[in-house]
């Protein structure tokens, strides 16, 4: 079902590419979900602007993106900067079909 995001910047860079770019995060499991402009990828760590919220460090994410669901956990932070962990990365066209079957 889930694929484990590669150690290459790619496994989450081709859907989110830019600086302007604006995911939706939320703390797992039942946190609401804020906007977050995305800062850039190194490896598997997305960096987010968290500026407003105040997720502690090891906090399990959930981070949607246009094309992509990724899960990870919150591994440092400098200032407003959240550096994500990705440990999964969902397409979420994907993820839509799967639902279909499972009904």
């Amino acid at each position: 079902m889930s694929s484990l995001a590669s150690s290459d910047s790619s496994a989450g860079a081709g859907a989110v590419r830019d600086p302007e770019t604006v995911v939706r995060f939320r703390l797992l499991p039942d946190g609401e979900f804020r906007d977050a402009p995305v800062l850039g990828w190194k490896g598997r760590v997305l960096q987010l602007d968290l500026q407003g919220s105040d997720p502690a460090l090891g906090e399990p994410l959930e981070i949607e993106s246009g094309y992509m669901l990724y899960l990870g956990e919150l591994c440092e932070r400098d200032g407003s900067v959240g550096s994500v962990l990705v440990e999964h990365a969902l397409d979420r066209a994907k993820l839509a079909t799967d639902r279909d079957h499972w009904g």
